[in-house]
């Protein structure tokens, strides 16, 4: 008896300590819920583009000879006299079109939702000259927080991506600007391309090589969603929306759980958020100006509903004259080495400078090697800038003798 009492009461002690360790488990997950907070990761995110103002270098040498985006000046008067004409045409013409609900049985939304996304999408094809196709836009019911890009420039967005962000149009703008730089950047043929040479090793080769092959392909999947992100942000700046609002959408993905199947073939949320940050970084100022251009040239592009009842069509425009040109290799290293330099970071404006003289062998990036160099020995009194500023403007100085900005800065150089 007095054994079964003893272990009677070792039982109750031991449920006793167990009862009580719940506020001991609780205590365990407190660093688990830190690490994997969402409010944590989306304050991060939301932060890192509130706080990240671009300030410029006061009093740099700048001969100007750097030319980024050119467009024709449109004063604000005659600007807003243009809003003013196609607001009658969207009231007039679209509105009624879009009036009622799909009707669809697979998506019932508001007619006030395909109204918002036919807005955003209309002002970024006039603002970037692509009205010289028909663009076809979709809201389809899903609860995967996601948007995709299909052959034939159609874009779906799904509801549970739409629900999340449709209180902020800078956000889905960038949404819908991302997918339109798929197809603009010919990203659905290199998938094509891909997808037939893993099928061809899945054939033919053994199992063991074709993994290294599918893990390039996801590679070469993940580059072209950091050039889509990359060229959004160009798309949506000429379309005049905020590049800093929309990077809610960013804050969005950072809190998603990290979906295997998805990440497979995207970049962690982390490394997009880096890639845009940097690139905003180097953007041109003068890109709102020449898509306010385009939107003043333009005329308000007609819409449909599709007969699949869960799209609509953005009509292309027979007046079209520019096409869409995305930024050739040499465009993109001038203005990545040019802003660089005008931000003041020097070391990347040397590296950027020296491609682009590689490029095209002219004496102005050579120039603006010499003026980094120039400023980071006045800024650290080291020698070997002076030394490096010395050299480029002697190369500047072989590719063009008589230029007066490169004879100046020799004489600079001399005095120093």
């Amino acid at each position: 008896m007095k054994k079964i009492l003893v272990a009677f009461l070792g039982v109750l002690f031991l449920s006793n300590i167990a009862s009580a360790s719940y506020i001991d488990k609780q205590l365990e997950e407190v660093e688990k819920n830190n690490k994997y907070s969402a409010v944590k990761k989306y304050v991060k995110t939301y932060n890192q583009y509130k706080n990240s103002e671009v300030k410029r270098i006061d009093n740099l040498k700048d001969p100007h000879l750097i030319v980024l985006s050119e467009y024709d000046t449109i004063s604000d008067d005659l600007y807003n006299i243009k809003l003013q004409k196609d607001e009658k045409v969207y009231d007039k013409k679209i509105k009624p079109i879009l009036a009622k609900n799909m009707n669809s049985i697979n998506v019932e939304p508001a007619a006030v939702d395909f109204y918002k996304v036919y807005r955003i999408s209309e002002r970024l094809i006039r603002a970037n000259n692509l009205d010289f196709v028909n663009w076809r836009v979709a809201i389809r019911k899903s609860e995967d927080v996601n948007a995709s890009s299909f052959d034939g420039n159609y874009i779906r967005i799904n509801t549970a991506l739409y629900d999340s962000l449709f209180t902020n149009e800078d956000a889905l703008a960038f949404v819908i600007a991302h997918e339109m730089a798929h197809q603009v950047l010919g990203h659905n043929q290199r998938l094509a391309e891909l997808t037939r040479r893993i099928e061809k090793y899945e054939r033919y080769v053994k199992k063991s090589t074709n993994v290294i092959n599918r893990k390039l392909a996801y590679e070469e999947l993940k580059r072209m969603e950091l050039s889509a992100d990359t060229e959004a942000l160009m798309l949506l700046a000429k379309a005049g929306y905020s590049t800093e609002e929309a990077m809610e959408a960013m804050s969005l993905l950072s809190v998603l759980p990290n979906v295997r199947q998805f990440y497979m073939t995207h970049p962690l949320a982390k490394e997009r958020i880096q890639n845009i940050k940097e690139n905003i970084a180097i953007a041109d100022p003068n890109w709102s100006n020449v898509g306010r251009e385009n939107i003043y040239n333009s005329d308000v592009l007609l819409c449909k509903k599709s007969s699949d009842r869960v799209s609509i069509i953005i009509m292309k425009t027979e007046k079209s004259k520019e096409f869409y040109r995305p930024e050739s290799l040499e465009q993109r290293v001038a203005r990545i080495a040019y802003m660089s330099y005008l931000n003041g970071n020097m070391e990347d404006a040397i590296k950027y400078f020296a491609k682009l003289a590689d490029l095209n062998n002219d004496y102005i990036p050579y120039l603006y090697i010499s003026y980094a160099n120039e400023y980071l020995y006045k800024q650290t009194n080291k020698s070997k800038y002076l030394k490096n500023a010395k050299t480029a403007i002697l190369t500047a100085k072989d590719l063009n003798a008589t230029e007066s900005n490169v004879l100046k800065q020799i004489e600079d150089l001399n005095n120093l």
